[in-house]
C-alpha cells in the first residue's frame, strides 16, 4: 500500500550558521574544524558548542558539487552480514548503477553507539540522498540527519517524519499472525527464540507473539533471547535452555530463520520429533527453509523487492528535487509491504 504526505525542504546548516551562533568569523570556525591546535581553547569550546547545537555536520569534499547534483548515494545498515541487507543491497544497487549513481556504505554491526560515527562519516560525502536499512536510531542521529538537508529512504527502519520514502514490514503483525496459526493447530505452550535483543526488528516480533498470546488466554512467558546477531549455534544452545525452563513446550517461534536451522539439527540430534513433540517456525524464512527436512513453516519478506522499490522511488525523486526550489513543496512516499506465510513441514 502506497500512501503520500507534503513536507517542504529546508535548508542546510552553514559554516555561516555557526560562526553567528558562536559569535566569530567563518574563518575562526574553519580554523577550529580544520586545524583546532591553532585556536584558543575558549574559542574551540565556542565553535564546539555551536557544532553541537545546530547539529553542522562539516563537508569533507569541500569544493564538490552541490547535494542535488551529487552522483552519491549513502546507505546506513546494521549488517554486511545478515540476508536481509544483501538481498537489499543487491537490487537497490542494481537500480542506481543503470542511473550512474554510486553506492557509499556504511555499517554500525548492531551496535547503536557507533551508529553515529558512521551517519556523520556518510553525510560527509555530501551525498544525493541516505537510504537507513533495518536501523532503529535515536532522535540524534534524526536531527544530524535533519540539518544536512538531504533526502531520506527509510526502509524496515524506525519510522520518522522526515524521511522523504518510507518502505515498513509488517513484522508483529506478521509474529502475531504465525502465532496465531500455531494456536488454532492446537499448540498451548508457544515460545520465543530472539536476537538482537533490544533493537526494533526483536521489539516487534515479541510484541506481536505475546499479544497473539495473550488475546487466547495463554502464557507469554516463555522465551529466550540474546542482544547478539543469529546464528545456529545460538538456536541449538537457546533450545537446551528454553526446554530446561518449560519442558512442556509444544511449539517454538524463532526471530531468524539460522536459529530456526539450529533448533532443528539439535532436535534430531536428541531425537525430538517435528512437528509431533516440537513444532518450529521462523519470522525471516527464505528459500533455504525449502531445503531442509522436514521444511521449515516460515514468514518471509521481499527484501529483493524492497531494495527494487527503493530505487525506482528514490530515482525519481532526485529528479524531482532537480526540477524544484528550496522552498518546493513535495509529496513523500509511504509503502507498507505484507509479507508471505508459507507453511513447511515444521509445523502441524
Amino acid at each position: 500500500m502506497i500512501k503520500t504526505r507534503k513536507r517542504r525542504n529546508t535548508g542546510r546548516v552553514t559554516l555561516q550558521d555557526v560562526a553567528k551562533h558562536a559569535g566569530v568569523g567563518s574563518m575562526t570556525v574553519s580554523r577550529a574544524l580544520r586545524t583546532p591546535e591553532l585556536v584558543s581553547d575558549k574559542l574551540r569550546e565556542k565553535v564546539n558548542q555551536a557544532v553541537e547545537e545546530l547539529g553542522y555536520i562539516p563537508n569533507a569534499s569541500a569544493g564538490a558539487l552541490a547535494s542535488a547534483q551529487s552522483h552519491i548515494i549513502a546507505v546506513l545498515l546494521p549488517s554486511f552480514t545478515d540476508r536481509a541487507s544483501a538481498d537489499f543491497m543487491q537490487s537497490l544497487q542494481q537500480i542506481l548503477n543503470r542511473h550512474q549513481y554510486q553506492i557509499l556504505v556504511g555499517c554500525y554491526e548492531h551496535q547503536p553507539h557507533k551508529a553515529s560515527d558512521v551517519i556523520n562519516m556518510l553525510l560527509q560525502s555530501n551525498p544525493a540522498a541516505l537510504v537507513v536499512f533495518g536501523s532503529q536510531l535515536s532522535p540524534t542521529h534524526f536531527l544530524h540527519i535533519s540539518n544536512a538537508n538531504v533526502p531520506v529512504v527509510s526502509v524496515a527502519s524506525q519510522p520518522d517524519e522526515q524521511a522523504a520514502i518510507s518502505i515498513d514490514c509488517s513484522y508483529e503483525q506478521a509474529a502475531y499472525d504465525l502465532t496465531n496459526h500455531l494456536v488454532t493447530r492446537g499448540k498451548r505452550c508457544i515460545g520465543y527464540i530472539g536476537a538482537l535483543q533490544g533493537q526494533r526488528l526483536h521489539h516487534q516480533q515479541i510484541t506481536g507473539w505475546s499479544r497473539a498470546l495473550l488475546k487466547n488466554y495463554l502464557n507469554a512467558e516463555q522465551s529466550v533471547t540474546t542482544p547478539d546477531p543469529a546464528s545456529m549455534a545460538y538456536g541449538r544452545q537457546a533450545l537446551t535452555e528454553i526446554l530446561l525452563r518449560q519442558p512442556e513446550l509444544d511449539a517454538v517461534i524463532c526471530s531468524h530463520e539460522s536459529i530456526a536451522l539450529g533448533m532443528i539439527f539439535e532436535c534430531q540430534r536428541r531425537l525430538i520429533k517435528i512437528p509431533q513433540d516440537l513444532a518450529i517456525a521462523c519470522l525471516e524464512g527464505s528459500e533455504n527453509s525449502d531445503q531442509i527436512s522436514p521444511s521449515l513453516t516460515s514468514i518471509r519478506f521481499d527484501y529483493h523487492k524492497m531494495g527494487k522499490e527503493a530505487g525506482k522511488h528514490l530515482i525519481a525523486l532526485l529528479q524531482r528535487l532537480r526540477d524544484e526550489d528550496d522552498n518546493a513543496i513535495f509529496e513523500d512516499t509511504v509503502i507498507n509491504y505484507a509479507y508471505r506465510f508459507e507453511l513447511g513441514q515444521s509445523t502441524p
